[in-house]
């Protein structure tokens, strides 16, 4: 009997010894990358899927958002529009300055799928093609959707996560997507 207590205290010796090292050289590496070094932040496999959703969540967003911004009869809609824009165009350097750092391929896995919230070529196509309050109300509908997706997202990258720097970007998602919801008219 003590052969087998002093096996189990020898393995979990063993196991904390080798768990140890690689926890404080994880928490080393967050501190050198938040404090803007060069170490680079490790990335789990939420941060890595939600990069990799983000860039073209966002990207394919973007034609809407112009639409919205030239031909809304709403000018408060056409401001919300012009306003996700500018918060889209410095949030799209970030989410590609990650997926280089996490190593993410540049091309987008989700070209053609039909995804809640990401802009596919038909609703494009259909958005474009309507006219007046039609066009208003797709594009809306549209934009609702995506906006409500990305704080999903986000929240779930939150919870789940482990990079601070792809956290610090989901917490600003989750921020600036729900402040624009509350935007739209219903």
């Amino acid at each position: 009997m003590l052969a087998v207590v002093g096996v189990v205290l020898l393995m979990m010796a063993a196991g904390c010894g080798a768990t140890r090292p690689a926890a404080d050289d994880r928490a080393s590496a967050d501190n050198t990358a938040a404090a803007g070094g060069s170490a680079g932040t490790e990335f789990g496999g939420t941060d890595l899927a939600w990069i990799e959703l983000m860039i073209p969540m966002d990207e394919q967003a973007l034609p809407v958002l112009d639409l919205l911004a030239q031909r809304a009869a709403d000018p408060e809609l056409a401001k919300v529009a012009v306003g996700l824009r500018t918060v889209y165009d410095a949030e799209l350097p970030k989410l590609r300055a990650l997926g280089q750092q996490a190593a993410i391929p540049a091309d987008n896995p989700h070209k053609g799928h039909k995804m809640p919230g990401l802009v596919d070529a038909d609703r494009l196509a259909s958005i474009r093609d309507a006219t007046g309050a039609e066009f208003e109300r797709q594009a809306v509908e549209c934009l609702r959707e995506h906006l409500d997706q990305l704080a999903s997202l986000a929240k779930s990258e939150l919870r789940n996560g482990t990079s601070p720097a792809v956290k610090a970007v989901a917490q600003t998602v989750a921020d600036t997507r729900t402040t624009y919801r509350a935007r739209l008219p219903e």
